[in-house]
């Protein structure tokens, strides 16, 4: 199993390289990487506009530089699902930082090629997907999305209620680091 963490954005939004801020004095990324590291043999870190810093701050993963993450989000999927072949995968933005063992145990324990948490019936991250699945995936087009790959292949969904509100919290602006601030629990 690889856990893949999406970290080739721009953080526009927050104006800042988001997943630098800390809590707890330690970097978003490195918390991400933590809540994951426990539940694969290997993450992977897939990096873009801020590769250089990243790198600075991230000690236990590989690093992986998306050359395309200009093209968005899937663009890093593509990137950390290729260098993940062969392998079942649990992908999670670099900004969603606090999700339970107990969330990751659900999606483990699951029975289906892909398989998504859902707290109150929004779904959110990680996702799992199979080594079939990723197989299948790293042939997608640049341009498409992970939720058109996910659509099209909807018979192999397993959407697993959890209790878990971090599923759905991620970063987007300062406000919303604020508040993230306010909910950590270690």
């Amino acid at each position: 199993m690889v856990g893949i963490v999406l970290a080739g954005g721009s953080s526009t939004r927050a104006k800042v390289n988001k997943l630098l801020l800390e809590v707890d004095r330690k970097p978003l990324i490195c918390h991400t990487i933590d809540t994951i590291s426990p539940f694969v043999d290997k993450v992977i870190v897939v990096t873009g506009k801020y590769h250089d810093e990243l790198c600075e701050v991230i000690t236990n993963a590989e690093i992986v530089f998306n050359s395309s993450h200009e093209k968005g989000m899937f663009s890093s999927v593509l990137a950390g699902v290729k260098a993940a072949l062969g392998n079942n995968v649990l992908l999670i933005p670099g900004d969603i930082t606090n999700v339970s063992e107990a969330s990751i145990r659900a999606l483990l324990n699951g029975t289906k090629n892909i398989r998504i948490p859902s707290f109150e019936g929004v779904t959110g991250h990680p996702v799992y997907l199979s080594k079939e699945m990723v197989d299948l995936l790293v042939h997608e087009p640049i341009e498409s999305r992970l939720c058109d790959f996910i659509a099209r292949h909807n018979n192999e969904v397993e959407i697993i209620e959890v209790k878990d509100k971090f599923i759905n919290f991620d970063v987007d602006t300062i406000e919303d680091y604020n508040k993230l601030r306010k909910e950590f629990t270690l």
